[in-house]
C-alpha cells in the first residue's frame, strides 16, 4: 500500500493506492474509494531525475475509473480533478453500463470514466480540453 499527498492546482488530495492484482487496484482520493484497472506502460525503471530536470512527456497509463454517482442516481460526476481529453458519447446515445463515455487527463494518467449503469445520455456538461474539478458534473444518464 502507497499513500501519496499530492496538490493540483493548489488543491492537496491524501491517494492510498493498494495494489490488489496484476492489473488492479483500490484506489482512495480524500476518502472516496474506487476499483480501478490498469495497463503499465513502464518497461524501464527510469533513473531519478536532478533537480533541474523537467520532463515534457508525462508517464501514461490506462486507468479505468468507475465515477461516482450523484444522490439522484443519473449524473457522472469527476472521480478527481484533471482535463478532458475526448468524450465518446452524444446526446441521446444509448450505453451500457462498462462503456467508456469520456476520456479525462488527471495527474499524467488518462483515466476512463465509465457508465456504471445502462442507460441514455440525456446531456453532457463538458468539452473536450475543459479542466474540471472533483464533482464536476460529466454526464446525465437517464
Amino acid at each position: 500500500m502507497n499513500k501519496f499527498k499530492i496538490t493540483i492546482d493548489g488543491n492537496d488530495f491524501d491517494v492510498t493506492v493498494d495494489v490488489t492484482d496484476h492489473k488492479k487496484a483500490n484506489v482512495e482520493v480524500n476518502g472516496i474509494s474506487y476499483e480501478v484497472t490498469y495497463e503499465s506502460k513502464n518497461t524501464t525503471i527510469a533513473p531519478v531525475a536532478r533537480k533541474n530536470a523537467v520532463s515534457t512527456t508525462p508517464a501514461v497509463q490506462q486507468v479505468h475509473v468507475s465515477a461516482p454517482v450523484s444522490n439522484s442516481g443519473s449524473s457522472i460526476k469527476a472521480p478527481l480533478p484533471g482535463t478532458i481529453s475526448n468524450i465518446n458519447v452524444k446526446v441521446g446515445d444509448q450505453v451500457k453500463r462498462g462503456d467508456i463515455l469520456i476520456i479525462m487527463e488527471a495527474m499524467k494518467m488518462e483515466n476512463n470514466i465509465m457508465a456504471d449503469k445502462d442507460g441514455q445520455v440525456k446531456a453532457i456538461h463538458v468539452t473536450p480540453g475543459q479542466t474540471v474539478t472533483q464533482d464536476d458534473k460529466l454526464i446525465d444518464l437517464a
